[in-house]
C-alpha cells in the first residue's frame, strides 16, 4: 500500500490527523518522501495539498530531507489553489537557508506574491522566504532589501513583523545600509499592534 493512500484526502479525513501520521512515518523512514514528492505532481489538487503539507511539516523538523524536492515545491508557487500555494511557500521558507541558489531566480515571483496574493498566510510565508534569503549572505541581502522594505508598509503593515528579521540580517551583512534600515523601522515603534511594536524595538536593538 502506497503512503499516498494514507493521506487525509484519500481517507476522506477532514482533519489533519491522517497527514500528521504520514509525517511521523516519513520522519522515521525518509525513503517514503519520494512517494510524497511524486504526489506533488498529481492531477488531484487535494492530494497535492496533502503532499505539500507533509513536506512542510517534515521541513520544519528535518529540512535537509526536503531539499531534493525543492524544485517541485517551487513549481507549485503559481498554483491556483490557495492551500497548495501556502504549503509550498511555507516549506520553501524552511528550506531557503539551505537552497539560496534555487531561491534566487524566483525572488521576483516571491515578491509578486507578497504584493498581490489574496491570502494573508501565503503572503506571510512569502515574506519569510525573503527574510531567510537575506540571511544567506550580503549579496542576497542586497537583492531582497527593496522587497523587505516595501513589506513594512504593504497591506497596511500586516507583514512587517515577518520582514524585520530579514532587515536585521541585511543591516548586519551590509553595514552601509544600517542607518537607512533603522530609519525605515522607526515608524513601527508607534504601530497600533503590540506585536509589531515589540518586534520593531527588538530589531532596532539588534542592529544598534
Amino acid at each position: 500500500m502506497t503512503i499516498l493512500t494514507q493521506l487525509s484526502s484519500q481517507r476522506r479525513d477532514r482533519t489533519e490527523a491522517s497527514n500528521r501520521k504520514v509525517v511521523l512515518q516519513c520522519l522515521d523512514d525518509p525513503d517514503l518522501l519520494s512517494e510524497i514528492a511524486a504526489g506533488l505532481d498529481s492531477d488531484s489538487t487535494a492530494l497535492v495539498g496533502d503532499c505539500a503539507e507533509v513536506c512542510t511539516q517534515v521541513a520544519e523538523v528535518q529540512p535537509e530531507r526536503i531539499v531534493p524536492y525543492a524544485p517541485a515545491l517551487i513549481e507549485l508557487l503559481p498554483h491556483t489553489n490557495t492551500r497548495v500555494r501556502w504549503e509550498a511557500v511555507h516549506a520553501l521558507a524552511c528550506l531557503t537557508p539551505l537552497i539560496p541558489e534555487l531561491i534566487e531566480p524566483v525572488i521576483p515571483r516571491i515578491a509578486e506574491m507578497v504584493a498581490r496574493d489574496p491570502s494573508v498566510i501565503v503572503r506571510d510565508h512569502a515574506v519569510d522566504i525573503l527574510s531567510q534569503f537575506a540571511g544567506t549572505g550580503a549579496q542576497a541581502a542586497r537583492v531582497v532589501y527593496p522587497y523587505l522594505t516595501a513589506a513594512l508598509t504593504q497591506w497596511d503593515g500586516k507583514h512587517a513583523a515577518h520582514a524585520l528579521p530579514g532587515l536585521v540580517h541585511t543591516a548586519r551583512a551590509c553595514s552601509g545600509l544600517k542607518d537607512e534600515i533603522r530609519t525605515s523601522i522607526q515608524p513601527l515603534l508607534d504601530s497600533p499592534k503590540g506585536v509589531i511594536r515589540q518586534a520593531a524595538r527588538a530589531s532596532i536593538k539588534a542592529i544598534s
